[in-house]
């Protein structure tokens, strides 16, 4: 599925997944604490096998009732990552049923990497 539609008295609301995506990537970035959202190795290998839609560390299972998303984040060194975690998740939940009117039912977060200043020199 590329997008997820809605119907109304006055027509049709098609969301395309890109959108989806995009509005996850960005709740994620406005916590404090994540650097970045990133395609890691374990997104990697699910690309291979899942038949939902992934694209740069975001992945999506759209049903008629739901959707259950999948994140790929880098954390900044010191941080609480379960804090941080928990952050991301609502953020991304709220961002995305705002914003579409859709259903999140889970946020799975995959943390890919820690982001220190000694690990740029």
């Amino acid at each position: 599925m590329t997008e997820k539609e809605k119907k109304n008295d006055l027509g049709v609301l098609k969301i395309n997944n890109e959108v989806i995506a995009s509005i996850a990537r960005n709740a994620a970035l406005q916590v404090d604490g994540v650097e970045s959202v990133k395609r890691g190795m374990l997104s990697l290998f699910t690309d291979l096998f899942s038949k939902g839609y992934q694209n740069k560390g975001i992945s999506l299972d759209i049903s008629e009732s739901e959707v259950k998303i999948g994140v790929t984040i880098v954390v900044r060194y010191g941080v609480t990552i379960p804090d941080v975690s928990a952050l991301v998740q609502e953020n991304i939940r709220t961002a995305i049923e705002e914003m579409t009117g859709l259903s999140v039912s889970e946020v799975n977060v995959n943390i890919a990497d820690i982001h220190s200043e000694e690990s740029e020199n």
